[in-house]
């Protein structure tokens, strides 16, 4: 569903000015990208400025303390029940592949907990959108249909016009949220060309094949 950024389109590495400890310059490459140093950077251009999960990413230590949560090997999820987190992490898997060995799931489950009941509400209505969807076309539940039928339904939502789809709003929603998670993890951000104590000094958007940005 989701095309990698195109890295060929980055500009030269800028060396960090010297050796520091890869949780300190993580910290610095996740403020990079977040806009928290001044250099102009941004998450990829699939991440609209209004999400709500801009908020969460603009604090680098909130965002690590939700990932070290999130990497508990035997994750009890805080807000969503075990339906709907496999629901999503699920989903996570489609629309951005390597969502799952990223922790997205958990990483937004910690998140969720802390949102508003506004946004608490939107995120388990996508999620319902999507089982509903995969129900009647299918007989099955999102996490029980095939990759090419979730792959289908994606697609159909992300191609959508604006009120013309039931998935298109939940595919809008879900996809701000996952893409936020993933490219602040740190496959994400290795992705993006940070590696360790060096940084990129521009960061690419991410392209979809098909014209799937949305």
């Amino acid at each position: 569903m989701s095309e990698r950024p195109d890295l060929s389109k980055i500009i030269p590495v800028t060396p960090a000015d010297a050796p520091a400890p890869d949780g300190i310059a993580r910290r610095a490459m996740l403020q990079t990208l977040l806009g928290g140093m001044g250099a102009g950077l941004a998450l990829p251009s699939i991440v609209e400025a209004q999400h709500p999960v801009q908020h969460h990413l603009a604090s680098a230590t909130g965002v690590e303390q939700a990932q070290k949560k999130a990497a508990v090997a035997a994750y009890k999820p805080e807000f969503f029940d075990a339906h709907q987190l496999k629901t999503l992490e699920v989903l996570a898997e489609a629309i951005v592949p390597g969502s799952t060995s990223a922790r997205v799931a958990p990483f937004l489950d910690q998140l969720i907990a802390v949102e508003s009941t506004k946004n608490q509400r939107e995120i388990i209505g996508a999620l319902g959108a999507f089982d509903m969807a995969a129900i009647d076309k299918h007989g099955k539940a999102w996490k029980a249909i095939t990759a090419a039928e979730q792959d289908a339904l994606l697609q159909e939502a992300s191609a959508a016009e604006a009120g013309t789809s039931r998935l298109r709003d939940p595919f809008q929603n879900l996809k701000g949220w996952v893409a936020g998670a993933y490219y602040s993890s740190e496959p994400g951000m290795r992705e993006l060309g940070w590696t360790g104590n060096v940084f990129h000094a521009e960061l690419p958007g991410c392209n979809h094949p098909g014209g799937h940005s949305g």
